[in-house]
């Protein structure tokens, strides 16, 4: 069982949420306000934090943001409550940093569960990256990559903050003089199977790359088929370069993916626009890129890379960016002749 921090500012929830997390054989301490739930995170820190959003002075998502912006508090699982369940409160949620989000009314189980889940997600990654030390060299580097890990993610924090406090109109077509372009092939060659089963593993696959795109920065993210594009640009908002974002979210999309089914990246820079499609009949609207140079061109990275067996291929242009932070493999030629070169990694 764990010990559990439980910040609200409704008596009777607290009392509620208390009673059933102690039940369930949890050590449970009560904060009634996102101050004094700071306090007691800092005086003591617990294994996991469960925490109301909307409350007086200090919102719940502020209470995270301090939470992740502390080196020694940055890795504290966190569960966020609110009566509110509209989809842009949920993705503020989770892009604030929270670890899970449940919506008001829940059942005490729902929550006891969400922190058994919470827990058994951290110790997997704890262990995961227990497991991928090996060797004197790795041992010597642990303390330190520990420390920079912190560094890294609270500094990622404050930018993903950053972007989403940018109002964006909705709607308007968009072009980009220079932009980087990432196409990601999430299913390969699909096998014969149930439909049912396919589409619920390409939205599966989408969603961990939507993810993906939107913690490094992009701009856009769009479905393109069995694929996704990401747009990355440069922005001024944060501080880390956009060279840096794009390497790094094409490198944590293709080492996450399984080996039995391979994610396979084209990456190229250049000029690129996208357009906004409006249904004036239902308000919906959608966006699709403008064919051109920049799409032939990383659509060709990106088969080229499928056929020869390797993750990320990237165009010459992008590789001369990447030339201090990536480590490269081979090269080949796409069928329309122009180069590629396969990116393994970042640069240690």
């Amino acid at each position: 069982m764990a010990q559990v921090l439980l910040i609200e500012d409704d008596v009777a929830q607290r009392m509620i949420a208390s009673f059933a997390l102690r039940k369930a054989g949890h050590q449970v301490r009560e904060a009634a306000d996102g101050e004094q739930g700071l306090a007691a995170v800092r005086e003591s820190p617990p294994e996991v934090v469960v925490c109301d959003v909307m409350m007086p002075g200090i919102s719940g998502y502020e209470v995270v943001a301090a939470l992740r912006a502390d080196p020694g508090l940055v890795n504290l699982p966190v569960i966020l409550l609110t009566a509110m369940s509209d989809r842009e409160h949920m993705r503020q949620g989770m892009t604030s940093g929270a670890d899970d989000y449940l919506t008001k009314p829940y059942r005490p189980n729902e929550l006891c569960d969400a922190i058994a889940a919470v827990l058994a997600r951290r110790q997997a990654q704890q262990k995961a990256f227990i497991d991928s030390m090996s060797g004197m060299v790795e041992n010597a580097l642990e303390e330190q990559k520990e420390t920079l890990g912190r560094q890294y993610e609270s500094r990622l924090q404050r930018e993903i903050n950053a972007r989403w406090k940018r109002s964006v109109a909705p709607g308007a077509d968009v072009r980009y003089e220079h932009a980087f372009v990432l196409l990601a092939d999430l299913l390969g060659s699909t096998l014969q199977q149930d439909p049912n089963a396919l589409a619920e593993r390409l939205k599966h696959a989408q969603q961990s790359a939507l993810d993906t795109f939107y913690l490094f920065g992009a701009l856009h993210v769009l479905p393109y088929g069995g694929k996704v594009i990401a747009v990355f640009a440069g922005d001024a908002a944060m501080p880390t370069p956009v060279e840096l974002r794009v390497l790094r979210a094409a490198v944590t999309l293709a080492r996450a993916a399984p080996p039995e089914r391979p994610v396979t990246l084209g990456l190229h820079a250049g000029p690129i626009a996208i357009v906004t499609v409006n249904d004036g009949l239902h308000g919906d609207h959608g966006q699709a890129p403008v064919p051109g140079e920049t799409m032939n061109l990383v659509s060709a990275l990106e088969e080229t890379a499928a056929a020869s067996g390797w993750r990320i291929a990237v165009s010459r242009a992008v590789a001369a960016a990447f030339a201090e932070t990536a480590a490269f493999g081979r090269r080949s030629v796409t069928a329309g002749g122009e180069p590629a070169i396969e990116v393994v990694g970042l640069v240690p």
